[in-house]
């Protein structure tokens, strides 16, 4: 009888306890792999921005819209190549729970800037040439089913219509993105059409520009930028805050506070569980089956033979755990993209993170079986026989 076959048989000793424990393996390992791909995913959206982009804000906050005259000012300040404007719109598509971020964009300069942006359907020509024209990301685009020529209806809550009227936008791209700082559940417009809306009365809102998107020069030192722009509107009438779009992220995912420590605390806290629950496990089976081990030293059985017996048990019950939670954590990746997709843009699950966590199987496997092995190891077969032990 091969080693494998009386593992096999003594994990279907006790089915219930087995499979408890396999549940247990299970559970542990997708929340593991779920939890540390959410901090990586906000890493990443901080860490993969463009090097080249700066960010211009007010210095009191980022919810006070600045001058539209900065833009020219901007344009001439030393190192600096372009500048985009960007307005939040914060308008509600069909009800509030369908919550989605839109920006009002210099359209061509979104194209130069955002180059991870990259167009699926539909012509980057065709969004430039048509005023009421709009890009969509394609998470939005199958959440809402929309496609090419379709008309888009959001209801303004800050930029309002005469008589409440429905602000109506066409959809003429939808896009991937090629890194995480860009997620794919946000739809960007023409800037033009907003402000036009509004000098001409056709919207009532507030003034001004809410983000001034710069991209500088090659080779020049981002902070020679930044304190060329804050040092040109120091004494007003606003004073900005110019800063890598890298930092700009990071203030939305400080937001969250210490979410990721929490998550590792959390993460840690549950493979500590796991480890307990193995133990546990391959205690009480050890205690079931001294007797056992006793019968098979006296048929000539090795010490050793007795030992991998435990530690082979303990890993195959985390690895039919552990594995199918990674499995499922792997396989459910657009589903979680789609039930967190505004607050956890492009969510993914690393080839780093599944191997950690495979690496994590292994280990707990085979520490969870040690302290069994080691008794069985050291088991006397007379002793055992007698149930002295």
């Amino acid at each position: 009888m091969s080693l494998l076959t009386l593992v096999r048989r003594n994990l279907l000793r006790h089915p219930v306890r087995s499979l408890l424990t396999v549940g247990a393996a299970l559970v542990a390992m997708f929340l593991l792999v779920f939890l540390r791909s959410v901090v990586t995913t906000l890493d990443d959206a901080v860490n993969q921005v463009s090097a080249d982009r700066i960010v211009t804000q007010s210095a009191v906050s980022l919810f006070i819209n600045m001058p539209e005259s900065y833009l020219v000012q901007i344009q001439d300040v030393q190192g600096v190549e372009s500048v985009m404007r960007l307005q939040w719109f914060g308008g509600v598509y069909k009800d509030p729970e369908n919550f989605f971020a839109q920006f009002a964009v210099d359209t061509e300069l979104f194209l130069d800037q955002f180059e991870e942006c990259v167009f699926v359907d539909g012509q980057p020509e065709d969004w430039v040439a048509d005023r009421q024209g709009c890009i969509i990301g394609r998470a939005l685009a199958e959440k809402h089913g929309l496609k090419i020529g379709d008309t888009v209806p959001l209801l303004g809550t800050i930029f309002v219509q005469p008589g409440l009227k429905a602000w109506e936008f066409n959809v003429r791209g939808i896009y991937r993105s090629t890194r995480a700082n860009l997620d794919e559940s946000t739809m960007w417009f023409h800037y033009d059409y907003l402000r036009e809306a509004l000098e001409n009365g056709g919207a009532e809102g507030p003034g001004g520009v809410g983000v001034y998107y710069i991209k500088k020069q090659k080779g020049v030192p981002t902070s020679d930028v930044t304190k060329r722009v804050d040092a040109l509107f120091e004494l007003g009438p606003q004073r900005t805050l110019t800063q890598p779009e890298s930092v700009f992220q990071a203030s939305f995912v400080s937001m969250f506070g210490n979410l990721p420590d929490f998550l590792g605390w959390i993460g840690g806290a549950v493979l500590f569980a796991l480890l307990l629950t193995i133990f546990n496990t391959m205690l009480i089976s050890a205690a079931e089956r001294i007797r056992d081990v006793g019968i098979m030293k006296a048929l000539g059985f090795r010490d050793g033979t007795c030992a991998r017996l435990y530690v082979l048990e303990s890993m195959l019950l985390v690895a039919l755990g552990g594995f199918t939670g990674i499995a499922l954590a792997w396989f459910s990746v657009s589903s979680f993209r789609k039930s967190f997709g505004t607050s956890i843009p492009n969510y993914n699950v690393r080839v780093e993170t599944v191997v950690f966590a495979a690496v994590l199987i292994l280990v707990v496997g085979l520490v969870g079986g040690m302290i069994p092995a080691w008794k069985a190891r050291k088991l006397e077969a007379a002793e055992a026989l007698r149930g002295d032990i």
